[in-house]
């Protein structure tokens, strides 16, 4: 396994594969939402075992905060950790950037992942794309 920074077009063309397959296809986000104006200053994660299997990304929300976004694993390849690595090395990444909190919104179903990542939740359910979200926060000091 390898996870790298997603630093040139080949590598993030792989990230949005991913996204698309998991966002657009698994979950019918329509791809205009997926694809957002935060491309750009976004740092792109993605997990490589063989194949790319897994992505994040995250962007400054101010000098000290992170906000974690698209957070996706290949159905193929769930259910081994991989998720929990890919937040690690955002994690890792972030904290060597010189930020010291991170804030995510958390699929309702996924809220037991984020908890025993550190998270806890920081707002009351709402809506995103018809996906019931919770927005939650650690801090990345610890």
């Amino acid at each position: 396994m390898e996870i790298k920074v997603a630093d040139n077009n080949i590598l993030y063309n792989q990230c949005l594969a991913i996204r698309k397959r998991v966002f657009v296809e698994e979950q019918n986000v329509p791809m205009d939402r997926e694809v957002d104006d935060y491309e750009d200053v976004a740092t792109h994660i993605l997990l490589i075992e063989e194949e790319p299997v897994g992505t994040v990304r995250y962007r400054p929300a101010d000098d000290e905060m992170i906000k974690v976004e698209r957070m996706a694993v290949l159905p193929e390849a769930r259910g081994r950790s991989l998720g929990r690595e890919l937040m690690a090395f955002v994690h890792s990444h972030a904290r060597e950037t010189g930020y010291t909190r991170a804030r995510l919104g958390a699929q309702v179903h996924a809220i037991d992942f984020y908890r025993k990542l550190g998270y806890t939740v920081s707002s009351d359910e709402f809506m995103d794309a018809g996906i019931p979200h919770v927005y939650m926060e650690r801090d990345l000091t610890e």
